[in-house]
């Protein structure tokens, strides 16, 4: 009779390639004995500069006292041109440190090509503009016909007869006149009645 075992084992969906031949190269070489434990370190790990350092944070970390804190808290940080001389102490540039592990096709490039920047997008602005100055410049302009005053008509002096006009100027100068008399007549009248009042009352 098969053990149950095995017949999970038969139950099991078939695997891939790739595990069959995994298990036969763990059969192959895995040794009678395994030894499951992590290895030692190599000679000369880890350095000891480091882990003098993390000794420190650690001491440090366990005091209540936080690097992390320690650094949002310092002044240096503050200063905006720090973050150009770490730039330069890593050798980052200004465009490697928009870079990413991403593929081109998912990631933002960090380099746009020339027709991109605002120089080549001014540049060809101005050539759109001067290519249409030129379209309006090569169409041609209507012409326009300038007519002469004497081929209008008759002069405007042929209209009214010399004489006529003679007598509405004489007429209204006289009208002029008149209206001047009947003025100062009114003046000189009221002129008078302001006169005359004051001596009425004193007799009554």
């Amino acid at each position: 009779m098969p053990s149950q075992e095995e017949e999970s084992v038969d139950d099991a969906p078939p695997g891939s390639p790739y595990t069959s031949n995994r298990a036969i190269i763990q059969n192959l070489t895995l040794p009678t004995v395994p030894n499951f434990d992590i290895p030692h370190s190599p000679p000369g790990s880890p350095p000891q500069k480091a882990t003098k350092k993390f000794a420190q944070f650690l001491e440090l970390k366990k005091k209540g006292q936080h690097f992390n804190q320690r650094l949002e808290g310092s002044s240096v940080l503050r200063d905006p041109g720090h973050l150009q001389r770490l730039f330069d102490f890593a050798s980052i540039s200004d465009t490697e440190q928009y870079a990413s592990a991403l593929s081109e096709d998912t990631a933002v490039p960090s380099v746009f090509p020339e027709w991109a920047y605002a120089e080549e997008l001014k540049a060809s602005q101005k050539q759109i503009l001067k290519a249409r100055e030129q379209q309006k410049s090569g169409v041609p302009r209507a012409a326009v016909e300038f007519v002469s005053a004497t081929k209008s008509g008759a002069p405007s002096g042929a209209s009214t007869p010399p004489r006529e006009s003679a007598r509405q100027t004489g007429a209204a100068v006289s009208q002029m006149a008149g209206k001047r008399k009947e003025l100062q007549h009114r003046s000189r009248n009221d002129s008078q009645s302001k006169r005359r009042r004051p001596k009425s009352r004193e007799r009554a």
